[in-house]
Order: structure tokens, then sequence, then C-alpha cells
């Protein structure tokens, strides 16, 4: 619309400027928009730890529990 206006003679040069000045800020804000949108999907489809209560081991470690030792390790 601005470019009908400017060649119609309505817009000054830097009424353009300022124009395409706003425009790129619109477009790097719709980009970062997009991006933090793709990054909160992201974070909804990630599983949780879940929360340990206290009487349960809370090592992110998983697997059988090492043997005892004998000893004899020194």
């Amino acid at each position: 619309m601005w470019l009908t206006q400017f060649d119609r003679g309505e817009l000054s040069n830097e009424e353009v400027e300022a124009a395409l000045v706003d425009e790129a800020k619109i477009a790097a804000l719709e980009r970062k928009v997009g991006q933090l949108t793709m990054e909160l999907e992201l974070v909804k489809k990630t599983p949780r730890l879940r929360l340990v209560s206290d009487n349960e081991n809370s090592s992110i470690i998983t697997g059988p529990k090492p043997a005892p030792s004998d000893g004899g390790a020194k």
C-alpha cells in the first residue's frame, strides 16, 4: 500500500524508510514468535522427571544396585 502512495507522491523518502524499518522489525518479531512457539511445543512434548518423595532414591542413574564389596579393594 505504501509503495502505491509513494508512486503517487503522497509519501516522502523518510516516511518510506521508516515504513521499511517498521516492516523489518515486524518480520524479526514474527520470526522470534515462531521460534519461541516451536521451543514451547518441544518443551510440552518432552517428558518431565517425576518428583521423588523423601523415602525414594533421588539418583537419576538407573539400573541394578552395585554388588557389595568384600573389603579386598583398597
